[in-house]
């Protein structure tokens, strides 16, 4: 795969491919769809699109010939949260945090996350998953007191060794309710299956007094690029005027992927509709045939009606460089 600039990503404007959802899960069985991870055509074995995420009930596998329409294959992975895809060679590794949940008259209580790792030469057998990491080697993956998490973590090929990133820290805002990464960090690794070696410090976290992310870090998806990395930082912060917490898309450009630096800003979470409430994640890549940036996101928003209900859905954002 060749690597763009930075450039390639500052210099692009962003539109919606559609004021609607392109894929979402059954309205009352799996109101939450989220985390897309997707590969394109030029990246799989069978020349069409993949895409992964997940639901309440695991990590969800999906297909599509042309990127904009999606058919659900199968549940690949019962209880598995925020998947992501890595390439190397002619195997496709499929990493995914899992934790489990228990509710009492306290309500609902979480364990410790594990992050696994699957492999496959198809995309459609997968190995038995493993642990690769626990979020108790983590010294940062508690927040505040509250039950070491990890979340959305990612595989980047860096300077000879692997990069295995994650948000950690899980923080719960309010009104909407919505759990969230409170940091983002990194371990390393000479394989991809590990051992991991975890660095102390997280590279990006919450800051009280830094606007754009002064609530929550959420969730950060990686670009390697010729010149660096560059990210997308699903980040939440609280809007004055509308006195309420909101999300927006952040482009972030880091030489060393430990130093980041906000750039701009590519996409508020609107005011209605049903993205409204935030913009939780996102995945993109660069389509060369078409000279694009493809984004997928997961937002959530309320539905009309008189028994409205959370939903999240998948949309997707467009990227044209100026």
């Amino acid at each position: 795969m060749r690597f763009l600039p930075l450039s390639a990503l500052d210099d692009c404007y962003w539109y919606s491919f559609n004021d609607e959802p392109i894929a979402a899960g059954s309205p009352y069985i799996t109101p939450r769809l989220s985390s897309p991870a997707f590969l394109l055509p030029d990246e799989t074995p069978d020349a069409i699109w993949h895409l992964f995420a997940h639901t309440w009930m695991g990590i969800e596998h999906y297909t599509s010939t042309s990127g904009l329409e999606w058919k659900r294959e199968k549940l690949l992975f019962r209880g598995g949260h925020s998947p992501f895809v890595f390439h190397d060679g002619s195997i496709y590794y499929l990493i995914f945090e899992i934790h489990t949940r228990t509710y009492g008259r306290k309500g609902e209580k979480s364990s410790a996350s594990r992050i696994m790792l699957s492999t496959s030469t198809d995309l459609m057998l997968w190995s038995a998953p493993r642990k690769i990491l626990d979020s108790t080697a983590v010294p940062f993956a508690s927040w505040r007191g509250n039950v070491p998490r990890l979340f959305h973590p990612q595989l980047v090929s860096w300077e000879g060794r692997y990069r295995l990133y994650f948000g950690a820290g899980a923080w719960k805002l309010r009104q909407p309710d919505e759990t969230v990464a409170a940091s983002f960090g990194y371990a390393e690794s000479f394989y991809p299956e590990g051992p991991y070696d975890v660095i102390p410090e997280p590279v990006i976290r919450t800051d009280g007094d830094n606007e754009a992310r002064s609530l929550a870090t959420g969730h950060v998806r990686l670009v390697p690029c010729s010149d660096g990395m560059a990210a997308v930082e699903c980040a939440y912060y609280y809007d004055e005027i509308l006195k309420k917490p909101r999300s927006h898309m952040l482009l972030l450009e880091s030489r060393d992927g430990l130093q980041f630096n906000i750039k701009r800003e590519i996409q508020k979470s609107p005011e209605r509709g049903w993205a409204a409430y935030y913009l939780t994640s996102s995945d993109i890549k660069y389509k060369e045939n078409e000279e694009t940036w493809y984004c997928y996101y997961s937002a959530t928003g309320k539905e009309e009606g008189p028994n409205p209900l959370v939903r999240e859905s998948l949309g997707l954002l467009l990227g044209k460089r100026r």
